[in-house]
């Protein structure tokens, strides 16, 4: 496996991440306008940096191959969003390796409840978050797409 460098958001990643973000929507009819889907990622830094969360880049030779975050909601549980692994590189341990970080960081700022809903017509990304100890708390739409809900209490375990 080729190493994915993991950086925090800056705004020199802008266009690409949201280049990665729209590709990962293809064939999806969210129901919502470009611009409201993406109100968060216009404003990473107010939204996710600058109030207890956290936006995360990987890298391969400076590329912009991936992306996630973790929204604070209060005091110990956040929103993990927007989690993104270039397709061609996809089922090779990237998003784990993503998504492992966004829990230790999440855990070392004092989260210990994750939580966020995903697309109910994913099924390998679903079966992705079972895997990785997420459990099913319910289910919902986000505009036109049927979403599956996910929670997992963190602990100590994901600092290894």
């Amino acid at each position: 496996m080729k190493y994915m460098q993991l950086v925090r958001y800056q705004a020199n990643y802008f266009e690409p991440m949201l280049e990665l973000h729209r590709s990962a929507k293809i064939g999806l009819n969210i129901g919502i306008s470009e611009d409201d889907e993406e109100t968060d990622l216009r404003a990473i830094e107010q939204v996710y940096l600058r109030s207890e969360g956290e936006f995360v880049i990987g890298l391969f030779d400076g590329e912009v191959v991936a992306m996630g975050g973790f929204q604070r909601l209060s005091e110990n549980s956040a929103e993990l969003r927007r989690m993104r692994i270039r397709s061609d590189l996809q089922d090779q341990g990237y998003g784990s390796q993503l998504l492992k970080e966004l829990e230790r960081l999440a855990f070392q700022s004092g989260i210990h409840i994750l939580s966020f809903e995903t697309a109910k017509a994913r099924p390998l990304t679903l079966e992705f978050y079972r895997k990785h100890g997420y459990q099913e708390t319910g289910s919902g739409f986000y505009g036109e797409v049927e979403t599956i809900h996910f929670r997992k209490v963190l602990d100590e375990q994901v600092m290894q």
